[in-house]
This record gives C-alpha cells, structure tokens and sequence, in this order.
C-alpha cells in the first residue's frame, strides 16, 4: 500500500495554468488600434515577443487602446528590459511611433 506524503508547504508566489506563466503589460504610449494589419504595430510586437517565448494569451487594447497584457509559457521567458529596448528600437511602424514604449511585469492578483 502506498502512503502519501503532503508536501510541506506550496509555493504561493507563482502564477501557474498547469505550468508556470509569465504576465507583463506593454504600454505603447500612443493609440495602436488603427495599426493592427501584417505590417501594423501590433504585428511587430507580437513578433518581438515570439523571438523568446510563446504567447498564451494577449489581452485587449486597454487605456484609450494604448496598453495591452500577455501571458507567455514559462516563468522567465521574457527578460522585461530586454522586450522594452527591442519594441523601441522598432521606432515608428505603420505611422505610430512606440520608440518610448514600456514594459512592466504583472502578478495574476484576483481582486474579491
């Protein structure tokens, strides 16, 4: 007969669908809504994102469609700093300039 043996504590500072998450917001700065086609912003920085991870879900447009959320696979697989000097190097696509982008990490908070 087998016995289970509970863990002595679980981790409580993770974010997690089976597997661990990673969440960050990038704020574009202006309105990127009109710029949504293959050769638009959103485009080019869901391609920058996919160079290092796999998006599991991208939010929608929030703030006046100036800021969006992501959620990629894994627990680091997007360096924030790294994602934020790379979206602004693309400067200006498609009439938007997003050379002053930012990129923030978030924790899943459920607010009750």
């Amino acid at each position: 007969m087998t016995t289970k043996v509970n863990p002595v504590a679980t981790s409580n500072d993770v974010e997690m669908i089976g597997k661990e998450v990673q969440l960050f917001t990038i704020d574009y700065i202006n309105a990127v809504n009109g710029s949504a086609g293959p050769s638009g912003v959103q485009s080019a920085v869901l391609d920058k994102i996919m160079q290092t991870a796999t998006i599991i879900a991208a939010g929608p447009l929030g703030n006046s469609n100036t800021e969006q959320t992501f959620m990629t696979e894994g627990a680091d697989s997007v360096v924030v700093a790294t994602l934020q000097a790379a979206i602004r190097a693309l400067g200006t696509v498609d009439s938007v300039n997003i050379s002053t982008a930012t990129v923030t990490a978030k924790d899943l908070t459920i607010a009750v």
